[in-house]
């Protein structure tokens, strides 16, 4: 099934009607089943929902992402069902020692790199940068102890979207420098979030918490997991962004774009194998790990990678 990632950009109101999301704006109503939808974004102030869809959005794990006044996500809203084993599940999650974790993150940032390396080869194949980031991939430590994971980054970035460009977030303020570079860094933040919204829809779909993380711990965060978990599909992000870059004639956040952001959702990814959507992929790798705290076995991991070649008809 294709999961739809539904975007309010309008004055409405949301409520539910016979297991369909009912939105009204303007006297006319729309509906969507509710067993269709994968998340729901808030976006725009003049929006009412009633308390009944909130707790369906709970009993169908669909997602809630609100937007702040300059429309990038701030705030999610996720079920929190228990799951038939999730005493088990969580028990388990704790006491996963050190070193599993340190070799599991070691996994993910060599999928990243290679992911990076593979995204920079569809755009720039003669670019030196890929033997660079391919030599990196190759050669991270457990908990990747000597930093690929950043080095790889300052070759990356700037190979991909100038050689200038710095990431910019909430943990990385604008400055002089980067400043002309914000438009880019906004759409890479809204679809960043999409993701690792739906990332943590999955992990408590399976009975995980969120918060307790393999690499990411900050005691602030709720979303540790799913902060390790985004990782190696940041690449696949930053190239259907870059696709967008060449061809819109604004990079403002506008509605038209921010709907090209969330359909990479149905886009297609490689894990197991197999290809599939980039949304059905996070249940495959969340599934992985769970086989893999379970066995205690790091290699019983599966995560994204792009495919060898991609239609660039498809992001556009």
């Amino acid at each position: 099934m294709t999961f739809r990632c539904v975007m309010i950009s309008q004055p409405s109101y949301l409520q539910v009607a016979k297991s369909q999301l009912q939105i009204t704006q303007d006297n006319e109503k729309y509906t969507v089943p509710l067993q269709d939808i994968a998340c729901i974004v808030i976006n725009h102030y003049s929006i009412t929902l009633s308390a009944t869809l909130l707790s369906e959005c709970a009993e169908n794990n669909i997602v809630m992402i609100t937007c702040d006044k300059t429309h990038l996500p701030n705030g999610i809203f996720h079920s929190y069902l228990p799951h038939s084993r999730q005493n088990l599940v969580l028990k388990t999650q704790i006491q996963l020692t050190q070193p599993f974790k340190k070799r599991l993150w070691q996994t993910i940032v060599e999928q990243k790199i290679t992911n990076q390396a593979m995204a920079l080869k569809h755009l720039c194949p003669l670019s030196l940068d890929i033997n660079k980031l391919t030599h990196l991939s190759q050669t991270v430590l457990s908990g990747d102890t000597n930093n690929n994971e950043a080095q790889a980054s300052r070759i990356y970035f700037p190979a991909m979207f100038g050689g200038d460009f710095t990431r910019i977030s909430k943990n990385r303020p604008a400055t002089s420098q980067n400043i002309e570079y914000s438009e880019i860094n906004g759409l890479l933040n809204y679809a960043y979030t999409i993701i690792r919204s739906l990332i943590c829809r999955s992990l408590v779909g399976y009975g995980l918490s969120p918060t307790l993380g393999l690499f990411h711990d900050n005691q602030l965060n709720a979303f540790n997991l799913a902060d390790d978990f985004i990782e190696p599909y940041r690449p696949y992000i930053d190239w259907y962004i870059y696709a967008i870059v060449e061809t819109a004639q604004k990079l403002e956040l506008s509605t038209t774009i921010k709907a090209r952001l969330v359909d990479i959702l149905n886009h297609i990814v490689i894990i197991d194998n197999k290809l599939t959507t980039l949304l059905n992929s996070m249940h495959v790798m969340v599934k992985s790990f769970i086989s893999c705290i379970n066995e205690n076995n790091f290699q019983l991991i599966k995560l994204p990678s792009l495919p060898q070649l991609i239609q660039r008809s498809n992001m556009d």
